[in-house]
């Protein structure tokens, strides 16, 4: 299995490659030939981007995320309200006692 990294290299080297490529090209292409090329680049760049979006592991990486930023949101909620009730109980707890809620934080 490729690291990320090697990954991230791969791409930009074959980005690197398709420049060199339409470089090379463009000396011996004229207009029209441009044209057509930038039409199937745009025709084949569509079907990459509708093939990815509707890939089974994109639809499922997206589910993922959305049920990960649920149960943050849901451990945020559970956090901030624990926080409310053990102040509320540390306060009632000094008043029981006699202390202030400042004196018994020291």
């Amino acid at each position: 299995m490729p690291k990320a990294q090697d990954v991230l290299y791969a791409v930009v080297g074959a980005g690197d490659f398709a420049a060199g490529k339409v470089r090379a090209a463009r000396r011996s292409v004229d207009r029209d030939a441009a044209r057509r090329y930038f039409e199937d680049f745009v025709v084949r760049g569509r079907k990459a981007w509708a093939d990815v979006r509707g890939a089974a592991a994109t639809k499922q990486a997206a589910a993922q995320t959305a049920a990960a930023r649920s149960r943050v949101k849901a451990a945020t909620t559970s956090v901030g309200k624990a926080v409310r009730a053990n102040a509320r109980a540390t306060r009632a707890a000094a008043a029981k006692t006699g202390t202030s809620a400042k004196s018994a934080r020291k």
